[in-house]
């Protein structure tokens, strides 16, 4: 099979921080990753930047696009419209449609769908305006996000606040750096484990539960801040390791497993994602869902969850494309024997 990897890359930030950009460029490195796992598999594979004016004309060059572009040149919004001008072309590619990128990237719905559908997720306030005042009921300690970014954007080592003088700060600072509202929750500070899942409907499944284990001074608080993430020197990415599997009583293991199903299916994500959720004692919070999640093969959850699950690199990469095509099996037109 004829397959494009749609990937993209950030030159400049035009809004937060000038490091934001490392978040956004490790998809050139997936990409390669993706390329030789399925090549091996004896596929057909070239890397495509993307260009939104282009994506129409893939069709005639490839039967199938593995879609791990984020954006288009410094712009993560336009995530959702590639997504869209592929499904406006019928171009068969893997991952979540335009309504689930756009859906997940406003940390605002989620929350909101996440309260329709009676997932527990925790208290939350939006600010679109610098505050002046801060009212006397807010319950601290609090974590400020910006509310549409991803990849841990925004969220340092002074998100979580603990009185009204650091709220007023951190929010404020959102808004002025990243031209977005601030996202205010309830600051759940315990145990952070991640649920991927693979496949789609009733063949949808959830890997391994992985979980970070904080390992961090105590001064520093238990959360995955952008360090934790991408600044591979930090003391926050070496005191945030990945465990897998997640070593829960069965009763967490099986709320985890059945709240990253229900967020998956009311989400709209397919082919595979990634939920992750905060315990606290008995109580488990679901945070967010990541459509397309990292699956790049040096230290990703979902990865390090489909390795516990008996998918080494090449074959969990093939088989999201398996299911993928599964899914577009009416509208694949092979013309390569693979």
């Amino acid at each position: 099979m004829r397959i494009g990897i749609l990937y993209n890359l950030v030159d400049k930030v035009d809004r937060g921080k000038e490091d934001d950009k490392l978040a956004d460029n490790e998809v050139l490195e997936t990409a390669g990753a993706v390329k030789a796992a399925l090549e091996r598999k004896g596929h057909q594979v070239s890397l495509v930047k993307v260009e939104l004016d282009k994506i129409k004309s893939l069709k005639n060059d490839y039967d199938f696009i593995f879609n791990l572009a984020e954006g288009i040149d410094n712009d993560h919004f336009a995530e959702p419209m590639i997504a869209a001008e592929l499904r406006k072309a019928r171009m068969p590619f893997s991952g979540a449609d335009d309504y689930a990128l756009a859906l997940c990237m406003n940390k605002i719905k989620t929350k909101r769908l996440f309260q329709k559908n009676n997932i527990p997720t925790p208290e939350y306030k939006v600010f679109k305006k610098p505050i002046m005042r801060v009212r006397k009921n807010m319950g601290f300690p609090l974590i400020v996000k910006p509310a549409y970014e991803d990849g841990s954007i925004g969220i340092d080592l002074d998100s979580i606040v603990n009185d009204s003088s650091q709220l007023k700060k951190k929010v404020n600072e959102i808004i002025a750096s990243y031209k977005q509202p601030a996202l205010v929750e309830r600051f759940i500070d315990g145990r952070e484990v991640n649920a991927g899942i693979i496949g789609n409907k009733e063949g949808a499944y959830v890997l391994p539960l992985s979980e970070i284990m904080f390992e961090l001074p105590e001064s520093m608080p238990r959360i995955v801040s952008f360090s934790a993430k991408w600044m591979e020197d930090s003391p926050q990415y070496k005191g945030t390791i990945g465990k897998c599997p997640a070593e829960l009583p069965k009763h967490l293991h099986e709320k985890i497993t059945e709240a990253a199903k229900k967020a998956f299916k009311a989400t709209g994500c397919r082919d595979y994602a990634r939920v992750d959720f905060r315990i606290n004692e008995d109580e488990v919070y679901a945070i967010e869902v990541n459509p397309n999640p990292c699956i790049n093969p040096n230290g990703a959850g979902f990865i390090r969850s489909a390795g516990v699950a008996g998918y080494d690199y090449d074959s969990v990469i093939n088989k999201i494309v398996e299911v993928a095509v599964e899914r577009h099996k009416k509208k694949i037109i092979l013309k390569n024997n693979c």
